[in-house]
């Protein structure tokens, strides 16, 4: 092995492959052989590092410093920061924000955060396609993008109609959907308007390559000018850099060009017992991956722990992880993780573990999230909506979502019929808001039907950007109604006090779209499992691991067709095993076995059955399928006491 990474580090070809099993050293190779390129003259500027997620390439970027010292380079610190260490969603971006991409495309890279493509889904419904329909369609157009296929060689007939009006709500807000991103920098690369910005780098690293959709996998390659190297492995494919991967990018990778030279690391580190149940998990029950006679070491090696409730799971386990902390309390706790099959879960665990004295972080489960349409469901959105127009007065589809909140359609007639008034008067959606605002002031007849009640708001809104221009930190947070949210916690427990609205706004939207751990090593991780790509920690805590969690509900519907269902049980697979194969010592799953129906309904889980105790309805839950198809690879089965009572807890 070390033989091959010495190899990879020296390599001096055009194009190459890492193929290679979880914990394998994928991730290192590529990170010697950046530092080995330093070492040999490369400039740092010269050099892209690809990976997943923002957090992959935080820990990366920490790496590196190490493989850049071990390579012989000098001031390493400094050296690190000038090589681009980036997820490729970040990589595309910063193609877009150029202004000659700018001008080209005609576009700006302002990405919808998730809430906000609520509001623009409404307003393609004014189109009049059913809504079940309109969703499969643009379920269709993303996955064109994610494919880099021009539009027009697909989009006919109602789909070009979905099409159109999507290019010209976004277009007349300056905004962009998550997916259009890498199409549109893909696009922009292989035309001749790109042809200054292709080539960029002189080496390209890209990590997890089978993550990326076709389209980042493709913008990846046309950056490349010296060397281009990937690494991957089909079967750790996860949902995270994009909504559609296209694993047969990489598995193709040496097939479809020449001359790609090949590197195979066929051993992983760690904890085999971990490695060979991942294995067992991907291949679904392969006899053969771990005779049971070979599992050595204790419970805390690799076990299922079942509980019979949640609230049992919670105090459980939280309970354990002190008591396994007292025993060396100067261990690094940022080497402990939480993986949580949802937000409930992961917000559950953080409360247990900050009652018990543990330092958190949490990271996969930031998303905001809420109903637009009713105001106390979402204060959230509306406190993030208020931050950006404090920050972007002119911010487009800030002033979009500002409008829409509290009614039931968001006002999405209204919007239509204030894009058909800006359009016929050559204005701007600024313009025809000050036009309705006059209108309303003066009397007047409304300029376009909705206006009056749109311009009250929009009033609302100007009034409060004047109201709270001049506040900073914890008094800006609560004049927007952000403090004492949780979903700003976080920013609320990080900020100095003296941040304006562009400073708040930029750190918000920072965890929308690149969320990372803090840095703090004495604080426990809490992840979801997408987040978990390109990380590795010491000992893996797997929570909530019961059916219709992971997998997903809708791997068991009855009213999804098998296909449908295999497609969401074969994805869920992949990510629990390429999530809990970030274990290098010990590796637990935990369960349990009863719920309150009410509970079990409103989180998804799979319910087995339904049964009376002491008048209320408890459904009775089955652990994860996927640890039961593991078969001979299965790890060890024992009771929350048990485990409690190996510590000397009762």
């Amino acid at each position: 092995m070390t033989d091959m990474m010495a190899e990879i580090a020296a390599f001096d070809g055009r194009t190459a492959k890492i193929v290679g099993p979880a914990r394998s050293g994928k991730t290192e190779a590529l990170l010697r052989r950046a530092a080995a390129a330093v070492a040999a003259g490369c400039a740092p500027e010269d050099i892209l590092i690809e990976t997943s997620t923002a957090e992959a390439a935080r820990v990366a970027r920490r790496r590196l410093v190490d493989a850049l010292a071990a390579a012989g380079v000098q001031d390493v610190e400094d050296i690190a920061g000038r090589i681009t260490v980036a997820c490729a969603q970040q990589v595309c971006l910063t193609v877009l924000e150029a202004p000659e991409t700018r001008a080209a495309t005609g576009r700006t890279p302002r990405v919808l955060a998730p809430f906000e493509y609520n509001f623009f889904l409404e307003d393609m419904k004014t189109l009049g396609t059913p809504a079940r329909r309109l969703r499969s369609e643009l379920g269709h157009i993303k996955q064109q993008w994610c494919a880099l296929v021009p539009e027009e060689d697909w989009a006919v007939g109602e789909e070009k109609d979905v099409l159109d009006l999507a290019h010209r709500l976004l277009s007349a807000t300056n905004a962009m959907l998550e997916d259009e991103v890498a199409y549109l920098c893909g696009r922009y690369l292989q035309s001749d308007a790109g042809a200054g910005a292709r080539q960029r780098f002189a080496l390209v690293l890209a990590d997890d390559f089978q993550n990326l959709s076709a389209a980042q996998q493709t913008c990846l390659c046309l950056l490349a000018r010296d060397q281009l190297i990937v690494a991957g492995n089909p079967d750790e494919t996860v949902r995270v850099a994009t909504s559609s991967p296209a694993p047969e990018g990489f598995a193709t990778f040496d097939t479809l060009r020449r001359n790609v030279t090949v590197f195979t690391l066929d051993t992983a580190f760690g904890n085999p017992n971990v490695t060979a149940f991942c294995d067992a998990v991907v291949r679904a029950g392969n006899e053969e991956a771990l005779a049971a006679d070979q599992r050595e070491g204790t419970i805390r090696d690799i076990a299922t722990v079942k509980w019979n409730t949640p609230d049992e799971e919670f105090n459980g386990l939280s309970r354990y992880l002190f008591a396994v902390n007292a025993e060396d309390p100067e261990a690094a706790q940022s080497d402990i993780c939480i993986v949580a099959p949802n937000k409930q879960w992961a917000h559950a665990f953080e409360q247990m573990l900050a009652h018990r004295g543990f330092a958190v972080s949490s990271l996969g489960f930031e998303r905001l999230a809420g109903d637009p349409r009713e105001m106390k469901r979402a204060r959230s959105l509306v406190a993030y909506t208020s931050l950006n127009l404090i920050a972007e007065p002119d911010d487009l589809f800030a002033w979009r979502a500002w409008l829409g909140f509290g009614n039931y359609l968001t006002y999405s007639d209204g919007w239509h019929f204030l894009l058909e008034w800006c359009d016929e008067n050559d204005a701007g959606i600024l313009d025809a808001l000050e036009a309705a605002a006059s209108a309303r002031a003066a009397g007047e007849p409304e300029p376009f039907p909705r206006a009056e009640r749109l311009s009250e708001r929009y009033e609302a809104g100007r009034a409060m950007i004047a109201a709270n221009s001049g506040r900073r930190g914890h008094g800006l947070l609560a004049a927007v109604g952000a403090e004492g949210l949780r979903d700003f916690a976080a920013l609320s427990a990080s900020i100095a006090g003296d941040e304006d609205a562009a400073a708040l706004y930029a750190m918000m939207r920072e965890t929308q779209f690149f969320p990372t751990h803090t840095a703090s090593a004495r604080a426990v991780r809490v992840s979801s499992y997408e987040q978990m790509c390109g990380c590795g920690y010491r000992a893996v805590y797997a929570v909530g691991c019961v059916d219709g969690f992971m997998p997903a509900r809708d791997a068991f519907e009855v009213v999804s067709t098998d296909a449908d269902r295999d497609r969401v049980r074969e994805a869920d697979r992949r990510t629990f095993a390429a999530g809990v194969a970030k274990a290098t010592d010990a590796l637990m799953f935990s369960t349990f076995s009863r719920a309150p129906l009410e509970l079990a309904e409103r989180t998804k889980m799979q319910v087995a059955r339904v049964r009376m105790e002491d008048g209320e309805r408890i459904a009775t839950l089955r652990p994860t399928c996927f640890i039961a198809e593991t078969g001979a690879a299965a790890p060890i089965t024992l009771g929350g006491q048990a485990l409690l009572a190996d510590l000397g807890m009762d």
